[in-house]
């Protein structure tokens, strides 16, 4: 690997069929980055004569050399297998022994192992016939599946002979068995283990995680260190004390004065150390008991150690040029505060109690910072309802306007269809009022035609002469009367009946037309209803 990195990366294994008699060409060894052999002279073919080979090979192709045997031997057993695996390099011809750059590919016990001196892409020599299915199930993965420890790998090298059936977890364990192999094969495992490395370079640096490579790296021991700190959180402030009284007792800083010079860092109460003396410059800043108080009184404490007035400089500088006190300020300990309470009896001893810094702060803070996350992603939750609300009650308003504006449409088309039925009724009840006086005038006429007839009729009975024949014209005027009347019998019922089927249409035109257009309920200036106790046939209204 080194050497492909290195100095191997502008080196190639090159063999020209077109190259004199003779001719030799060396092969540069892996661990020489000179591009010449151990002995330190080249003797490689001319960049003129190359140029043609390579003009399509990567750079960075590049295949370690195997161990050195001459021409005769390499073509008594690989020339045939030469041109089979390899049509597009360098054969050895009966008269063209080749270099020994050729050979050096070879091994006696690489078996059914076949390659040729021939420089030729990553590609080419993927496509051997030993690797193909290998890297063909390679390409089909992703670089986190190739990389899965937990993936078995069989040695394409090891095919139908030892080792066959062994399985590797992981693709180190692979390399590291094509790098090391020894007993047989040698040559087709060095090939794997170049090309697998190659193929592994080309996907990626993070294709092989860096602890596999480098080797696993000792961290932290498995427990974390705890210690016990004041609780509830305070800070020391020294130097308090301002000047002494007559009476010969110390006066120093008051409780409010004292919160007012850091108000910037809410604590919640202070006090000050007495003793016989009275002052005695001592005061404590104690915050509230949580997480967050503790991290104040961390950050009065980085302050004070920032300005170079932390725990190490107290008693060294006690007042600045112009008379000015100065003060002191650190984390407070247990000899603190019981150096504080060293004149303090009974219920006036500063109470505390040491407890786990990983219990009182660490776990408080890990939990704030979930619930933070837990807020913060209720609050997205909470932005996307509200815009989905938004996005329905937007909707909800348009539907709202639709269907107003459509009432709007459909009751004016109501009262339009309302006033054409109207229209339509009165004037087919005076088609209808019409066809009863014109039917009345003719039953009139009708029955004055009668009365004609039967007039006529009687008349000419008066005037026979004869007693047979007045009979038989009297027969002849009741076969006629009962003609007549039987018509008109006849004519009456069918009138009756003609009228009640009228009705019954009428009837029935009048429900459907209440079941199609029924009476609308009052409305106000929005279209709402103003009459609850409307009954209409219609059960959607």
């Amino acid at each position: 690997m080194s050497s492909r990195r290195g100095g191997g990366r502008s080196s190639f294994a090159a063999l020209s069929s077109s190259s004199p008699k003779g001719s030799k060409s060396t092969i540069p060894s892996q661990g020489n980055s000179s591009g010449s052999p151990a002995g330190g002279s080249s003797n490689s073919l001319p960049v003129d004569q190359m140029s043609q080979e390579m003009s399509d090979i990567s750079i960075d192709t590049y295949m370690a050399p195997a161990p050195h045997r001459t021409v005769k031997d390499a073509q008594e057993k690989d020339t045939h297998d030469f041109s089979k695996h390899f049509p597009h390099g360098s054969t050895v011809g009966e008269d063209d022994s080749g270099s020994e750059n050729e050979v050096d590919m070879l091994e006696e016990d690489s078996d059914d192992f076949d390659s040729d001196g021939s420089v030729k892409s990553h590609g080419t020599r993927k496509k051997n016939k030993w690797f193909k299915a290998f890297f063909d199930e390679i390409d089909k993965l992703r670089v986190e599946e190739i990389t899965e420890p937990s993936r078995l790998w069989n040695c394409p090298a090891c095919r139908n002979g030892p080792g066959a059936i062994d399985w590797y977890q992981g693709l180190q364990p692979l390399m590291a068995h094509a790098k090391t192999k020894g007993a047989s094969r040698v040559k087709a495992h060095r090939e794997l283990a170049q090309l697998l490395d190659e193929e592994l370079s080309r996907r990626g640096p993070s294709t092989i995680p860096a602890g596999e490579v480098c080797g696993k790296w000792n961290g932290l021991p498995g427990s974390v260190s705890d210690h016990e700190i004041v609780w509830p959180p305070m800070t020391i402030v020294m130097n308090t004390k301002l000047k002494q009284h007559e009476n010969g007792k110390w006066l120093g800083m008051g409780k409010q004065e004292l919160l007012n010079y850091f108000s910037g860092y809410n604590a919640v109460k202070a006090r000050h150390s007495y003793g016989p003396q009275g002052h005695r410059g001592m005061s404590v800043l104690i915050f509230e008991s949580s997480a967050i108080g503790y991290l104040e009184a961390e950050r009065l404490h980085k302050h004070f150690s920032e300005q170079g007035r932390d725990r190490d400089a107290w008693d060294q500088q006690l007042f600045f040029r112009g008379g000015q006190r100065q003060l002191y300020g650190y984390m407070a300990r247990k000899e603190d505060v019981d150096s504080f309470n060293k004149h303090f009896h009974g219920k006036s001893r500063l109470k505390y109690d040491m407890r786990s810094y990983i219990e009182m702060v660490v776990e408080p803070m890990r939990q704030l910072g979930w619930y933070k996350d837990v807020a913060a992603k209720e609050e997205s939750k909470s932005k996307a309802l509200k815009e989905s609300l938004d996005a329905v009650t937007e909707k909800l308003r348009e539907s709202t306007e639709v269907i107003h504006i459509m009432r709007q449409r459909t009751k004016m088309q109501h009262e339009k269809n309302k006033e054409e039925m109207d229209l339509q009724e009165q004037f087919f009840k005076d088609q209808i009022t019409t066809l009863y006086q014109t039917l009345e005038e003719k039953e009139r006429d009708f029955e004055e035609h009668l009365q004609k007839e039967r007039k006529k009729v009687k008349e000419s009975n008066e005037e026979s002469r004869t007693k047979e024949e007045r009979k038989l014209r009297e027969e002849e005027i009741a076969g006629f009367i009962e003609t007549q009347d039987k018509g008109v019998k006849e004519f009456e019922a069918k009138k009756i009946e003609m009228t009640k089927m009228l009705d019954e249409k009428m009837t029935d035109m009048k429900q459907k037309r209440m079941w199609e257009y029924p009476p609308q309920p009052p409305q106000d200036a929005t279209g709402a209803s103003t009459n609850q106790g409307c009954e209409c046939r219609d059960p959607d209204w």
